[in-house]
């Protein structure tokens, strides 16, 4: 009986301390597609959230305890994303959860998220239906309708009248198209046409024939890196030559490299430009490009963003609780981040600026 007392004690003792060093780490886990297309996004998520790690506690931690970030591959694959939520709300330490990097990761994630009453922050979802889903949810790029006013503006200034849309088959497509043709046509533009394709379609031959036939002024192309090499390459063979437009999700040296001649001249935005940076982005870039070898994109940024405006608000807040820290967060105003000032509305997005990109000798350059 006196052995099984020791043995219960020091159970008991093990179980404190463990709750004790709990207690001195605050863990967020981040979620973002490590393998899949669109694993180059993924990576610079894990780069940029890791060197927050490093720097904030470098620095003492956040309240005084360790930053511990552990990442969770999605594949960018909804189902995989909401296993991964399961497995991280039902884990019990982790205080918010940072990613994923697509729509359909985060919508199909965000509901296992709410109900635990878990802080989702995406760095790169911009579907005007995800923040707004969750009082739980925020996102770090601004949405679709923000970014679809930007661009179809820019093709309006450019002298575009009549624009063919060719978009990916998904929420995030199907909102990026939404976002773009709504504020072309309040310009008083014209959509002639749009074409959705789906995911892990190879052969576009035949939905850029059918675009051609509208005879538009230029082609707006809602797609990722991949997609878009590969689009441009058929628009190329097919002898189109046409002003171009993409979202910011083709901003990807693997675009310029897969793409090569075709996508010369292509058009599109981004928040974060590491060849002329704010003098809040300077020292990220610096110090990236000093651990992996090569310098931050877009994205990798807007999850360096995330997890620090995250880690700010709780510093701020004082403690760990999750509804203080969510009022926290959401009135954030005028945070400069290293992509652009983020300030969030009543429903979680947030505000952002863009800048022009075309792609000029194989490498992008900023219009002026």
């Amino acid at each position: 009986m006196k052995k099984l007392c020791i043995l219960a004690l020091a159970l008991i003792l093990a179980a404190g301390l463990c709750v004790s060093a709990c207690a001195e780490t605050v863990r967020i886990a981040v979620t973002a597609p490590l393998t899949g297309n669109l694993s180059q996004y993924g990576e610079s998520f894990k780069n940029s959230v890791e060197l927050a790690e490093k720097q904030w506690n470098e620095k003492g931690g956040v309240l005084g305890s360790e930053v511990e970030v552990e990442i969770f591959d999605t594949a960018g694959d909804s189902a995989q994303s909401a296993t991964v939520a399961q497995k991280i709300t039902g884990d019990g330490s982790y205080f918010a959860e940072v990613g994923d990097f697509n729509t359909a990761c985060c919508l199909a994630a965000q509901p296992i998220y709410d109900a635990a009453g878990m802080l989702q922050v995406s760095p790169t979802c911009s579907a005007v239906n995800f923040a707004v889903g969750s009082k739980w949810s925020f996102e770090c790029l601004g949405t679709q309708d923000v970014q679809g006013e930007f661009m179809a503006t820019w093709a309006y200034e450019n002298g575009a009248r009549k624009v063919a849309v060719l978009y990916l088959n998904s929420d995030w497509g199907i909102s990026v198209d939404q976002g773009f043709a709504k504020a072309f046509v309040a310009l008083g533009g014209e959509i002639v046409i749009e074409e959705p394709y789906n995911d892990g379609e190879t052969d576009f031959s035949a939905a850029l024939t059918k675009l051609r036939e509208t005879e538009p002024d230029a082609l707006y192309i809602a797609c990722y890196y991949n997609d878009g090499a590969a689009i441009n390459i058929q628009r190329e063979t097919l002898g189109w030559d046409i002003p171009v437009y993409h979202p910011g999700t083709v901003y990807s040296s693997d675009f310029l490299s897969i793409g090569g001649s075709a996508v010369e001249g292509v058009l599109t935005n981004v928040g974060f430009y590491p060849d002329d940076p704010t003098p809040e982005a300077a020292g990220y870039i610096e110090e990236y490009t000093a651990d992996y070898g090569v310098a931050p994109d877009y994205y990798g940024a807007c999850a360096y963003d995330a997890i620090n405006v995250l880690l700010t608000a709780v510093e701020k807040t004082g403690e760990l609780d999750s509804e203080k820290v969510r009022e926290t967060l959401a009135a954030t105003e005028g945070y400069e981040g290293v992509s652009g000032s983020i300030t969030f509305d009543e429903n979680g997005d947030a505000h952002k600026t863009y800048i022009k990109l075309t792609v000029k000798d194989n490498t992008y350059v900023v219009v002026r």
